[in-house]
């Protein structure tokens, strides 16, 4: 039989998003049908080898289901699926894409950390084996592009936070949040018959059971791209927060501006972390509450 030639996006636990997503961009802008794919890989269910430390706790796992759902609903309301495999490593998934299609281009998130690195390496060994020259990937994750950065910086880093803060402020700025692809617009979506369905709890992925969030909890974190982006609203435009009461890890509280409020912290980091949020995004709507509302040195 003949296989369908297709383009491949590679979500990680740090892209789940459909906005400001290069990967995301430049497979629906290859003219070619579209397959959406997340692999739940054992390895990042177990323990650590030395130590016996939970690589992914069940708080954290629930977080990443209900970003995944988040990120499936999104793609769906667009006519695509999010493909999900499960119990085999991200290798072996790729192996069975490249024997059920035609697997054209593979576009996905680059990595800087040593064990992703090495499934990012064991995802090009099988692609290099079936699909040669097909993997591209993109920095999804930094603030500033990395090819952005000035040539010295490239080259030597700084000796300081001082240092690479003047260069920055001199020679480098944010690029432009990328907008969300057009998805009706653009190539058709692809259903792979091997695709698993997304599991409901944290103990299918042998994890123990998620605790309750706990009633005294200011804020109960929801993974997702429509969780962080209401958060956002709600904290710069809504509630004024930012302005108001952001003191920030780093800052010294002034008079009358105490850490402890609720608005003293954006409480941003987890969907930062799992890319439900682009910084880029997160950057221009800073900019863009500065130019509407206030501009201070909470918002610097």
């Amino acid at each position: 039989a003949v296989r369908q030639r297709i383009a491949v996006v590679w979500y990680k636990v740090t892209d789940l998003r459909t906005h400001d997503h290069e990967p995301l961009c430049r497979a629906h802008a290859s003219g070619l049908p579209v397959l959406h794919l997340f692999v739940f890989d054992p390895r990042w269910y177990r323990r650590t080898p030395l130590c016996g430390f939970p690589r992914t706790g069940p708080l954290r796992a629930r977080f990443q289901l209900e970003a995944l759902s988040d990120l499936a609903r999104r793609l769906d309301a667009g006519g695509h699926a999010l493909c999900i495999r499960r119990g085999i490593s991200t290798a072996a998934a790729f192996e069975e894409l490249c024997s059920d299609f035609e697997v054209a281009a593979v576009f996905a998130s680059r990595e800087v950390c040593s064990e992703e690195l090495q499934v990012e390496r064991s995802v090009q060994d099988v692609l290099q084996r079936r699909a040669p020259g097909s993997l591209q990937l993109f920095w999804t994750f930094e603030l500033h592009h990395y090819w952005d950065l000035p040539d010295e910086l490239r080259r030597r880093g700084s000796n300081s936070y001082t240092g690479y803060k003047n260069v920055f402020h001199r020679q480098c700025r944010p690029r432009p949040p990328m907008p969300v692809p057009k998805f009706h617009r653009t190539a058709p979506g692809v259903r792979w018959e091997r695709a698993d369905p997304l599991p409901s709890d944290v103990t299918e992925l042998g994890l123990p059971k998620a605790p309750a969030p706990h009633p005294a909890a200011e804020l109960h974190w929801t993974g997702g791209e429509s969780a962080a982006l209401a958060r956002v609203q709600d904290y710069l435009f809504r509630t004024d927060a930012l302005a108001l009461d952001y003191v920030g890890s780093t800052n010294t509280p002034r008079e009358g501006n105490s850490c402890t409020k609720q608005g003293a912290m954006s409480r941003l980091s987890p969907w930062l972390a799992h890319g439900c949020l682009s910084a880029r995004l997160l950057y221009a709507e800073i900019k863009r509450y500065e130019r509407e509302r206030h501009k201070s040195n909470s918002t610097y």
